[in-house]
């Protein structure tokens, strides 16, 4: 390698299959991209508002004695929504498309469709956005019946607000559900990379070596395209099949296992999306009333907060389990492994699925008590969506485990996405239990468990994906030494930011309020200081990609991007083959 290009990331660039998604999608990638990034950038402005207000700096006369501090509530509305549905979910979506066609060696089954997603969300964006600028200020959640039972609009938000809310909300579930439909109709029709667990395991290699055989060093799974039979695709892509005896499991075709991943994640987003639109439905309901007694007296609350609950946290979940599902493709390769499609990377996706869905419940635990067979039932799915949960750190750990990884920054990007999802997936099981959450439901502990488990999380591995397949996506390389600065200063400032929200939420402290208790004063200059190594950090990756998309790519570049993409439409082996 020329000097000049030890300063591009990643030094190793995974070995991608051999299948070129078109260039239609590739722009729509990158577009989803910068247009992420660009409402993440706005989101962290206005989380650097919410900690100045907290630190009592003074802004202005008006801010200074506005009732409520409603500026401070219509922040974190800006922030919660914008980083959840304008980021987070917004990362699912671009990769969700890119890894079901790369990895699934066929076209989505609409680009139309795919990129009136695009626009469809980011118009919701914009209009949560607007919104708060009418002083709405309900939070990340749409807290029921607050949204809907506007006051008094000099003293907080109006109907009018709160109607364009409400639709940016209906627009971003219409988003969402594009999305998930068209990864379910790809998966689900037309040929599907398949192999087996006896095609794929290591004792393949073994019986090579017993023959004095060379084994291929390449990945030969899945290289198989086939028609699978309806029963059998869901099976496999549900990853069912790995709960068979041996004997079936040997014999059972296998999928990619990020086309699990996604299949999961589009799956439980479809199921989960109706409780989004039941609850918008009895909010533009509610806000036809003329009265707000009529309003409180027609609507069943509690159901409307189990509908939105139902739809909150898979959604929680649909900006993780995609990333996952990388993870399993790019670790062993950065390990010096190859995938060993066995029963135990399969296993936690049933679980993902039926965990994902049921545990909704346990977030009404305080306020509005559910019957007790309900609580139960959520307190049950929070414990055992652990399992999945160990399963997936167990195995990506074993990847890494006596390998000769190259811990280069998508490597550890994922590791440390690893460790704080582990971190903030702990402090979900405790919260998620009834005792428990009597004492850290309305504390800070609750923004720790969120910041860790998605700030920390899927984001992190969200940025090393984005520095692995940026090579596949423009033919170029970031820039390592950019890269650097933008991951050890994310770290630094999330791990800060999300471990001294928790330690204070430990002690009392109480969350979504403006004014701090006077004995946490000292934790808001702290809080102030992470919350900007992360926003400067930012800016320092946004200026990476930027740069990188404006030069021209060089010869050595060229020439591994032609490497790795030859004869990207042929399969290696028989394209009918099962």
């Amino acid at each position: 390698m020329l000097k000049k290009d030890q300063d591009r990331y990643p030094q190793e660039p995974p070995q991608l299959p051999q299948y070129d998604i078109s260039s239609d999608l590739k722009k729509l990638v990158i577009l989803f991209i910068g247009i992420m990034l660009a409402n993440f950038v706005i989101a962290g402005v206005c989380a650097l508002g919410m900690r100045i207000i907290q630190l009592g700096v003074p802004l202005s006369d008006q801010l200074h004695s506005a009732p409520q501090n409603i500026l401070f509530y219509a922040l974190l509305t800006s922030h919660g929504q914008a980083m959840f549905f304008g980021v987070m979910s917004m990362n699912t979506m671009w990769f969700g498309y890119y890894a079901t066609s790369k990895w699934g060696r066929k076209p989505l089954s609409s680009m139309k469709w795919a990129k009136i997603s695009l626009g469809v969300m980011e118009a919701g964006i914009i209009l949560i956005f607007i919104s708060p600028v009418s002083s709405l200020g309900v939070g990340w959640y749409n807290l029921m019946p607050l949204i809907f039972l506007p006051g008094q609009p000099s003293i907080t938000w109006s109907g009018t607000a709160a109607q364009i809310f409400l639709i940016a909300d209906v627009l971003v579930g219409i988003g969402i559900t594009i999305f998930c439909v068209i990864i379910v109709t790809t998966l689900l029709s037309g040929k599907i990379p398949v192999g087996t667990q006896l095609f794929a395991s290591r004792h393949g290699e073994r019986a090579a070596k017993k023959e004095g055989e060379d084994y291929p060093q390449q990945d030969l799974d899945h290289t198989h395209m086939a028609y699978l039979p309806s029963a059998v695709r869901w099976l496999a892509l549900l990853g069912i099949n790995s709960w068979f005896t041996k004997k079936l499991r040997d014999t059972t075709p296998a999928v990619p296992i990020l086309l699990v991943a996604a299949f999961v994640t589009a799956m439980v987003q479809l199921i989960g999306n109706p409780g989004l639109f039941f609850q918008l439905t009895q909010g533009f309901i509610s806000l036809q009333q003329s009265s707000t007694t009529i309003a409180l007296d027609s609507t069943n609350w509690l159901l409307t907060k189990n509908a939105w609950w139902f739809f909150g946290h898979p959604i929680v979940y649909f900006p993780l389990l995609i990333f996952l599902g990388a993870m399993y493709y790019l670790t062993p390769r950065y390990a010096k492994e190859r995938v060993q499609y066995n029963k135990w990377n399969y296993r936690p996706w049933p679980f993902y699925f039926m965990f994902s869905i049921l545990v909704f419940s346990h977030h009404v635990f305080m306020d509005m008590p559910n019957p007790v067979w309900l609580q139960i039932m959520a307190q049950t799915a929070s414990l055992g969506i652990v399992f999945p949960s160990a399963l997936t750190i167990f195995t990506a750990l074993m990847f890494i485990w006596r390998s000769q990884i190259s811990w280069n920054i998508t490597a550890r990007f994922f590791l440390a996405g690893l460790a704080g999802w582990a971190f903030g997936g702990y402090q979900g099981a405790e919260m998620g239990m009834w005792g428990a959450d009597i004492y850290l439901h309305n504390t800070m502990a609750m923004p720790s468990h969120i910041h860790l488990m998605l700030l920390l999380g899927p984001l992190l591995m969200t940025f090393g994906i984005i520095y692995a397949i940026f090579p596949d996506l423009t033919k170029k390389h970031m820039s390592k030494t950019l890269g650097e600065c933008h991951f050890w200063l994310t770290l630094f400032g999330g791990f800060g930011f999300a471990l001294l929200f928790n330690y204070i939420g430990m002690h009392g402290a109480i969350r979504r309020e403006a004014e701090i208790p006077a004995s946490f004063d000292w934790a808001m200059p702290w809080l102030l200081f992470f919350a900007l190594c992360i926003g400067i950090t930012q800016l320092i990756f946004v200026y990476n990609v930027i740069r990188t998309l404006r030069r021209k790519p060089d010869s050595y570049e060229l020439e591994e991007y032609n490497r790795l993409h030859l004869a990207p439409t042929r399969m290696d082996i028989n394209e009918g083959g099962s």
